[in-house]
């Protein structure tokens, strides 16, 4: 049993190293002008893989002092509601001082910004410190969170330490441990 652990364990390693560079979106360019993500991963559920998800930035390290980017690479196919609904569960997670009542008023907005999506279809959110988060869905623009407090959870969704995913946040952010 130990031994069809540890082939399980190299295989699953072996499988997240060999995960393709992806290519820039196209909506990057004039923000990040790098030619391969800062680090990816996937998130899969029973062997589903629901998306990938790739982080951005020029910086040396990745700081919510630099610019950057998140794009996420749908697999599969979601409401705007789901989108929006699972979008405040975490931020609630990762951000648990967020009022309730702030918490509830982001979802007409989140409605207008994170469309349906389908396999294949892409979201960028860009983060320019001091600016709006920028949305777009397949290199279009949806909008932007004018809102200074959105930003830090929002992407803390998958780069905070209270993330529920603290594999793909060590990915994305290159962390050995």
């Amino acid at each position: 049993m130990h031994k069809l652990v540890c082939l399980l364990t190299v295989l699953a390693i072996s499988f997240v190293a060999a995960l393709p560079a992806a290519a820039r979106p196209p909506e990057l360019s004039g923000v990040v002008q790098a030619s391969e993500p800062y680090g990816q991963a996937s998130l899969t559920w029973l062997f589903l893989k629901a998306y990938d998800v790739s982080l951005w930035t020029d910086a040396e390290r990745w700081s919510m002092k630099e610019t950057f980017a998140l794009t996420i690479e749908y697999n599969m196919s979601f409401t705007r509601e789901e989108i929006a609904e699972r979008t405040i569960e975490e931020m609630r997670r990762v951000a648990p001082g967020i009022p309730a009542a702030t918490l509830a008023g982001l979802a007409p907005l989140l409605n207008r910004l994170l469309p349906d999506v389908k396999s294949g279809d892409r979201i960028s959110a860009v983060h320019i410190p001091g600016r709006p988060v920028q949305f777009f869905h397949n290199g279009k623009g949806t909008g932007q969170a004018e809102d200074d407090g959105f930003a830090e959870p929002f992407f803390g969704i998958w780069l905070s330490p209270l993330s529920a995913e603290p594999g793909i946040r060590k990915r994305l952010l290159r962390i050995e441990r």
